[in-house]
């Protein structure tokens, strides 16, 4: 009996963080919340190369989409020519494995 008010407890403490983290891990695009499943997609590096059309992230090559939108951590949108190296990217590949989507932090 008590171990179940345990459990229901742990269950509803995780429930209350899980609802107040998930606005902070999950960035908005355009207002709109990511769904899980791009957000799951993601892939994270740190910058090593800026180019005009290209970025090169943990030692890849990546082409940029020409209409990528590229945001900062406090999701302003921001130039290609803007990013800094070192920075920490969590970027999403289109089906022609192009960046559609990125997200920088600055390095500290």
């Amino acid at each position: 009996m008590m171990n179940r008010a345990r459990l229901r407890k742990g269950y509803a403490i995780a429930a209350f963080v899980l609802g107040i983290a998930s606005p902070i891990v999950t960035p908005s695009v355009g207002g709109e919340q990511l769904p899980a499943t791009k957000m799951m997609s993601f892939k994270i590096g740190t910058v090593d190369a800026v180019y005009t059309s290209s970025i090169r992230v943990s030692g890849t090559d990546y082409r940029v989409q020409s209409d990528a939108k590229i945001m900062d951590h406090k999701e302003n949108e921001i130039p290609l020519e803007e990013v800094f190296l070192r920075s920490e990217a969590k970027f999403h590949l289109n089906k022609m494995g192009e960046i559609d989507l990125m997200v920088v932090m600055r390095p500290q």
